[in-house]
């Protein structure tokens, strides 16, 4: 898997077979500050039924101990839905900071990425495409970033601000006034 960063601290996620993002609980204490990885697994504990499946497992890990001999761990990972909520229960400074960065993984992992709106590219495609890019840019900031609770209603806002400036844009480079000519003959002779 390929090497995350969280402010000041690279990650690599753990490789669960599945193709998706998963953390040890020792990973998610050091992204949340904790010195003592028993934190996290104290938060799992604590709220177990608030837990599926999907979001947290104990995994057997084969290790090889200090005298090269094989061995089996036991280790919990969370999904990324499962660091969220562990991070949604967590009281640390860096906590909310945690939340926002592994919900951009959600969407990213969901194949949902929403590309920032680039006014300036805009200019560069044709008049339909223009209110195209933004109508899809629209669509998807309304529903990933549009919904009650989603904790993303300020990002949304933002998006729609931008909405609102490249709509003028394109009104401004897709529409034009067409010049007076004057009055056109009936087609009588003269």
């Amino acid at each position: 898997m390929k090497e995350l960063t969280f402010k000041d601290h690279s990650v690599v996620p753990f490789d669960n077979g599945d193709g998706k993002i998963w953390f040890t609980g020792e990973q998610l204490a050091d992204l949340l500050g904790y010195a003592d990885s028993k934190k996290v697994s104290n938060i799992c504990n604590r709220h177990k039924d608030e837990f599926t499946e999907s979001m947290t497992d104990i995994l057997k890990v084969r290790t090889s101990n200090e005298n090269n001999e094989i061995q089996y761990t036991s280790v919990r990972a969370f999904s990324v839905r499962g660091s969220h909520l562990v991070g949604m229960l967590s009281r640390t400074k860096v906590a909310k900071d945690l939340r926002i960065w592994l919900l951009d993984l959600v969407e990213k992992e969901a194949g949902v990425e929403i590309e920032a709106l680039d006014v300036q590219s805009l200019a560069q495609l044709a008049g339909q495409g223009i209110h195209d890019a933004i109508a899809t840019f629209d669509k998807k900031s309304f529903k990933h970033r549009g919904q009650k609770g989603s904790g993303l209603m300020a990002q949304r806002k933002r998006d729609i601000k931008r909405v609102k400036e490249a709509t003028l844009l394109a009104l401004k480079l897709t529409q034009f006034a067409i010049p007076d000519l004057g009055d056109f003959p009936d087609g009588e002779p003269a």
